[in-house]
């Protein structure tokens, strides 16, 4: 087999619908594909249904697909022409099928990584719904705090005659503030907030922001886990497919989402094209693989049951991921909860502090 894997583009006959194709699509996607070629219908047959089946931009582009197969072309290389529809697992997974006559198999299997890459990515995303859920909670709070009850309370304490405590004149300076540039205090939020999600997404930035990810507390190793567990997972599942080792690293490497774990293994790829040992190539960089994951590697090489070390080192690192999720919500709930309390609690101190001050006055 060839080192480098070309895909030409096939000629749409439709216009791609926008949507987006989730992983769910995906996996049934293949799951059925997979079915209907083991029931005994050809490729285009199987595809036809699959388009009938399927509908909004995943229905458009395999139509696409249909007709670029039925002109002749290959079907890795018809999906090749959508490259961020479709992963490198994917495309080699179906490549390697077609050139060995199992792409029935190569499909089940696509189908099962899939699932496995669905269930790793809803677990990272249930753990941060809860403290964005109620970082929106406390703003939408903060925005009806700010323009509906300042402006009501503060000019009491304006008009009286008495030195009012610091929380007080602090809160009625950003009453003030509020008042007077809210609209545009909100505004500039929204863009800067929109500005920082686009910046934070941008290649070049990610060497910065990535180092920083690796190094706090408990994301650093969540994200180690879980670019451990795609690595394993993805590279276990192509070499399972019949793909070589090279190649698989080479596609492995861009199922993870870390910008140093993908600069590490591009410079193993190199290593072992050369003729090294993956092992050897994995140890020098002792803080990105650990040396539990190396020496069973290394184990594996001697062994035979590479792949099998892979997907119980996938499971591994998936568990590992699971609890560290499970334990930032742990904390993250206590945490919002603290910081929900000492902005009550600081209110509360700048209303009530005046008021007493007010009434211990006229007693005496």
């Amino acid at each position: 087999m060839s080192k480098d894997i070309s895909f030409g583009r096939a000629r749409p006959n439709v216009l791609v619908r926008y949507g987006r194709v989730n992983l769910t699509d995906k996996v049934l996607l293949a799951k059925q594909l997979s079915l209907e070629l083991r029931s005994g219908l050809t490729l285009t047959d199987a595809l036809a249904v699959s388009v009938d089946s399927s509908q909004g931009k995943l229905k458009s582009i395999l139509q696409n697909v249909l007709h670029a197969v039925e002109s002749g072309q290959t079907f890795s290389g018809a999906l090749g022409a959508y490259p961020k529809i479709f992963s490198g697992l994917f495309i080699n997974t179906v490549f390697v099928g077609e050139s060995s006559g199992t792409l029935a198999d190569n499909l089940e299997n696509i189908a099962k990584e899939l699932e496995k890459e669905r269930e790793l990515a809803s677990k990272v995303k249930g753990a941060m719904i809860y403290p964005i859920v109620v970082l929106i909670i406390t703003f939408i709070l903060g925005l009806a705090l700010s323009f509906l009850v300042l402006p009501k309370i503060v000019p009491l304490f304006q008009g009286l005659k008495v030195t009012l405590p610091f929380s007080t004149r602090a809160l009625i300076y950003f009453s003030n503030l509020m008042d007077n540039y809210g609209w545009q205090i909100f505004v500039g939020l929204i863009i800067l907030i929109i500005f920082l999600l686009w910046f934070l997404r941008q290649k070049f930035i990610h060497p910065v922001t990535h180092w920083l990810l690796a190094r706090l507390p408990i994301i650093g190793p969540a994200t180690r886990a879980l670019n451990l567990a795609r690595f394993t997972r993805s590279l276990g599942s192509l070499l399972k497919s019949g793909q070589n080792a090279v190649e698989s690293l080479a596609t492995s490497e861009r199922s993870l989402n870390n910008y140093y774990y993908r600069l590490a293994i591009k410079r193993v790829v190199s290593r072992v094209s050369g003729g090294g040992k993956l092992s050897e190539a994995l140890a020098e960089f002792p803080k990105l693989f650990p040396v539990m994951l190396t020496r069973m590697i290394r184990v594996s090489e001697e062994s035979g049951k590479f792949e099998e070390t892979l997907f119980y080192l996938s499971d591994f690192y998936e568990l590992e991921l699971n609890k560290i999720t499970k334990n930032l919500s742990t904390i993250i709930e206590p945490a919002m909860l603290l910081l929900i309390g000492l902005v009550v609690a600081g209110l509360a101190l700048a209303i009530i502090t005046p008021i007493y001050e007010i009434t211990g006055n006229i007693k005496r």
